[in-house]
């Protein structure tokens, strides 16, 4: 009682301090259910305050950092007589794709991982990367003495070849495999595009 008479005498002696001080204290009401958008979100759908451009950028950036990195930071060299794409260092690649030119037919691609075949079988050679999946079958092919070999693999420039050309048209890394042996990572530069591109093309 003694509190609610002092509150009236206040807004009898300051009237405008009075509804002031009510005003200020006003609040909007907030749902039972509502919570704060999540940290995480990344692209457009976070882009409060933020272009959306900008904030798409920012989402790629991450994805790219996501992804994982070329095996041994190797890199794709070229050689253009033989129109083939090599992967590894100099003299001793670990993986090729070289289109040869038939004098009938389609030319063909031919893929080869350079690392002794654990089995005298057949197997399949997959790529992972971009979005897309590929494979083909890879034959394990021996030296002439019986030392050493490799992974061989011949597709006619055809749909599989343009599926696995397809794992190559992104800016992420494609994942070469074969069933019982380490994975290569490979950056999808322009080197195998180019080769992949101009066999399909037929040129």
């Amino acid at each position: 009682m003694r509190f609610q008479r002092e509150m009236q005498r206040f807004m009898t002696l300051f009237p405008i301090a009075a509804i002031l001080l009510l005003a200020c204290a006003k609040t909007d009401p907030v749902a039972d259910n509502a919570v704060a958008p999540s940290d995480d979100l990344l692209g457009d759908a976070s882009a409060g305050g933020l272009a959306a451009p900008a904030n798409a950028a920012a989402a790629e950036t991450a994805q790219q950092a996501a992804l994982p990195p070329a095996s041994g930071g190797l890199a794709w060299s070229i050689e253009e007589a033989n129109r083939m794409a090599l992967f590894g260092p100099a003299g001793t690649p670990a993986f090729s794709i070289q289109c040869q030119k038939q004098r009938e037919g389609p030319s063909q691609l031919i893929f080869i991982r350079y690392l002794t075949p654990t089995a005298n079988s057949g197997s399949t050679l997959s790529f992972t990367g971009n979005g897309q999946a590929a494979s083909v079958p890879v034959a394990a092919v021996r030296n002439p003495n019986g030392i050493g070999g490799q992974w061989r693999a011949v597709v006619d420039a055809g749909d599989t070849a343009r599926d696995v050309a397809e794992t190559f048209a992104g800016p992420g890394t494609v994942d070469v495999s074969i069933s019982g042996i380490p994975s290569l990572v490979v950056p999808a530069s322009g080197e195998p595009r180019r080769v992949l591109s101009e066999c399909l093309a037929g040129s």
